[in-house]
């Protein structure tokens, strides 16, 4: 048996790959737990609650992850969970690296559970954006490092409130682009109440898909598979909602006052807060905001019609969720610009690239 080295080569590199993917994962889940944990013991939207049904609405509605958890463990043998439930409390791993952490004893399964279910979640997201960014940029490179660069800064996403329905949440939108650029429309359907079963946010993510679903059909199937797609997310979202209707909160808090106030306050756009431990530039900073124009106005020209189409209807439905319903500054609730957001970024990199090595154009 001849020893081949290309081979050995490619293997190699993709090892090396998946380890890098896997450091900026855990680095930035590391940020996220280390500020928020599972909002633990928080009778509002605790992982308790969720166990109990008794989470307060709209959190409540996220149950995609907190009932796959809850039936993996009870798939487990009683005397082989109540052996591991044991050894995991006396472990204590959690709680000895984050001072937020509060396993609840009682359902300390299930936590573990939920916590490796949004790790890999974030995992996955990065893979997914990836593929995107590679293959759209039609360069790797630029591709991979915009991916990465994702899965950093989502500490400073997870700001004013940070939860584990966040990372399923990104990655549906992620592979629900994937999916409609590949002309997996049936896959798509398919994705589209799992997705919705972790957060509303899905059912007004897909008129954005418009666009590259337009590059497998017609105009009126189009239209029609993006109406169908968002009736299945309603119905699903539903169900949810008749199953909680006796929980307190309501499906949404009103917004607008607190963000025209905040609008027109000065400080804060010069905020800080506790990112991957230490104080760093949070929210709306000013820096934030240039960042962002910048990186749009230098990529705008490379995306095509249809990513360019994408980006605006995105920023009308997010534009107008994020002042009705979103608190000033919470970043994570601009998921549904993510994609694009992302995209602008790989080009962005692409171009500096380039011309440090004098290959414009």
């Amino acid at each position: 048996m001849t020893f081949n080295k290309d081979k050995f080569d490619k293997i190699i590199k993709k090892f090396m790959l998946i380890f890098l993917v896997l450091t900026v994962t855990a680095a930035g889940f590391n940020g996220f737990f280390l500020k928020w944990a599972l909002r633990d013991g928080d009778p509002n939207f605790g992982l308790e609650a969720y166990m109990e049904g008794t989470a307060k609405r709209p959190f409540a509605h996220r149950v995609l992850i907190p009932n796959l958890a809850k039936t993996v463990a009870s798939a487990i043998p009683a005397d082989a969970k109540e052996k591991l439930a044991k050894r995991l409390i006396e472990r204590r791993e959690i709680e000895k690296k984050y001072a937020q952490a509060e396993v609840p004893p009682k359902y300390v399964v299930e936590y573990y559970l939920t916590v490796i279910f949004a790790f890999l979640s974030l995992f996955a997201l990065i893979w997914v954006l990836r593929s995107i960014l590679c293959e759209v940029t039609g360069d790797k490179v630029a591709g991979t490092l915009a991916a990465l660069l994702f899965g950093l800064i989502i500490p400073y996403i997870e700001v004013l409130g940070g939860y584990f329905y966040d990372f399923p949440e990104f990655l549906a939108f992620f592979l629900a682009v994937r999916l409609a650029l590949s002309g997996r429309l049936i896959a798509l359907l398919i994705l589209t109440p799992i997705a919705e079963l972790n957060k509303e946010t899905f059912f007004f993510f897909l008129p954005t898909l418009f666009p590259f679903v337009r590059q497998s059909l017609d105009l009126k199937k189009s239209a029609a598979y993006i109406l169908g797609a968002m009736f299945i997310a309603g119905v699903t979202y539903l169900f949810v909602l008749s199953r909680f209707a006796e929980n307190t909160g309501a499906m949404a808090d009103w917004r607008i006052i607190d963000h025209a106030q905040d609008f027109f306050r000065i400080n804060s756009y010069f905020i800080t807060d506790s990112i991957y431990g230490i104080a760093l530039p949070s929210r709306m900073l000013i820096t934030h905001i240039i960042y962002v124009v910048w990186i749009g106005r230098t990529a705008w020209k490379f995306l095509s019609d249809e990513w360019k189409l994408h980006v605006k209807i995105a920023l009308v439905i997010n534009g107008a969720l994020y002042f009705m319903f979103v608190l000033p500054g919470e970043l994570r609730d601009l998921g549904l610009l993510f994609p694009s957001l992302m995209i602008l970024t790989a080009y962005f990199i692409r171009d500096v690239i380039r011309k440090c090595y004098g290959l414009e154009g």
